[in-house]
């Protein structure tokens, strides 16, 4: 049945996807090359082409009322998965892109991301660091990172390192080492009264001739 083919044509185009992934993930720099670059673009613009043709069949049959309400139910469903494994795979390729071969074609250690999502317990947060080295991937980098909020308490400006705040009991580690990408993780509980308002991110390369990078976020912008 047509709509059994269609859901296999997007689901085949899932595995494609997972495919160029695991080759990313492998260190295969597939993404330097333009004519592979066209060729994915050309397959997920080809499985949404699917996944609307799909939909619009389904609305035909169901108004011809030759497909019963339980294929309509299963069908939805599975295209609905599977949009969203595509969806998911998109990202990743963007995520993977911005390491082999980022906008501004600037090569070496960079801060990807940093978060700082809401946990347990009043004034407790996740603090999430992603650190990546973009487009030479020739040798690993190694270093470690400090961490400074900066707020306000008891009216006051206030400074602390990461290393104080963190959780007790709960691990701290903030040296690096890695190739391509590398997550930092800690769980910080803030003083009562203190107002974040900034954080500062230092990281000190391992490598000799490699430069410190730092760089400060607000607070409301990466607070979850």
């Amino acid at each position: 049945m047509w709509v059994y083919a269609a859901v296999a044509l997007v689901s085949a185009g899932c595995l494609y996807l997972a495919y160029e992934l695991g080759r990313y993930q492998g260190g295969y720099s597939i993404m330097d090359h333009r004519r592979e670059r066209a060729d994915l673009a050309a397959k997920l613009v080809e499985e949404q082409s699917v996944s609307e043709e799909l939909r619009r069949q389904l609305a035909i049959g169901e108004t011809a009322n030759d497909i019963d309400r339980a294929t309509y139910a299963q069908v939805e469903t599975t295209l609905g998965d599977l949009q969203a494994q595509i969806q998911a795979q998109e990202e990743e390729l963007v995520f993977y892109r911005g390491i082999v071969s980022p906008q501004d074609r600037v090569a070496g250690l960079r801060i990807q991301s940093l978060e700082a999502l809401p946990s347990d317990g009043e004034g407790r947060y996740v603090l999430r660091l992603l650190l990546v080295q973009a487009i030479v991937h020739s040798r690993r980098v190694s270093g470690e990172v400090k961490l400074q909020l900066e707020g306000i308490q008891d009216g006051q400006i206030a400074l602390f390192d990461a290393a104080e705040l963190v959780v007790p009991g709960e691990p701290y580690d903030m040296a690096y080492e890695f190739r391509y990408f590398q997550g930092l993780e800690a769980e910080l509980a803030l003083p009562v009264g203190f107002e974040p308002q900034r954080m500062t991110v230092e990281i000190w390369p391992n490598e000799a001739r490699a430069e410190r990078i730092n760089q400060t976020f607000e607070w409301p912008a990466i607070a979850g």
